[in-house]
């Protein structure tokens, strides 16, 4: 009797997990032919068993920040070209306007940083200068200031380290004062356009090639 009442509860609870997992009804009475022999306990702990544990599911989220991309740089709008010299000469024509020239890269300096009535200041800033057309000569009335990047492996980062003398770069800006009668330009975007050649000088005692 006992044995009985055992396997209708396995047969019962046997055909409620082959509905669950998709097993046809004559598989389930061959199994249960076959745990007979196994004993009772042996049936009860059969029909008592977990079901197989469901695949791992995917970290939806994870991949979402693997694939997500970097976000798009700001549009500059209501572009002006202007020649340096231009902008030096006539900068209350370009007060709050956004610029755009090219010119040859001279060097860092602190022209453009941590003055007061057009503060940009030296922790935030760094400030730069170009050549004057066909010059060697800088054009320090043109004051030139740029956020600082943080991050060393950003490419903005990587070009202000290589920047040389001579460099031909492209500057967009937007005239933000004119303190003293000169331009001060937030530097927004800057881009090399062509690289200076290298000038190696040969070396102390060197036969120069012929």
């Amino acid at each position: 009797m006992e044995v009985n009442m055992e396997l209708r509860k396995f047969q019962f609870l046997s055909s409620k997990s082959a509905k669950s997992i998709g097993l046809s009804l004559p598989l389930v009475a061959a199994l249960t032919l076959g745990s007979l022999a196994l004993g009772p306990s042996t049936i009860l702990h059969s029909a008592q068993a977990a079901p197989a544990a469901p695949a791992k599911a995917t970290d939806k989220a994870a991949d979402k920040k693997e694939t997500t991309k970097p976000a798009p740089e700001p549009v500059i709008e209501n572009i002006v070209n202007v020649q340096p010299e231009t902008l030096v000469d006539h900068p209350n024509e370009y007060l709050n306007k956004n610029i755009r020239f090219n010119a040859q890269f001279y060097g860092y300096n602190s022209l453009a940083v941590d003055y007061k009535p057009a503060m940009r200041s030296s922790k935030q800033y760094i400030s730069f200068s170009v050549l004057r057309d066909h010059s060697k000569v800088p054009l320090s009335e043109l004051k030139l200031a740029m956020v600082n990047p943080k991050d060393e492996k950003d490419e903005l980062t990587k070009l202000l380290i290589k920047l040389k003398e001579k460099d031909e770069i492209e500057v967009i800006g937007k005239v933000f004062n004119t303190a003293l009668d000169e331009p001060w330009v937030d530097v927004l975007k800057l881009k090399l356009i062509k690289a200076a050649p290298d000038d190696k000088k040969p070396e102390a005692g060197s036969t120069p090639a012929k």
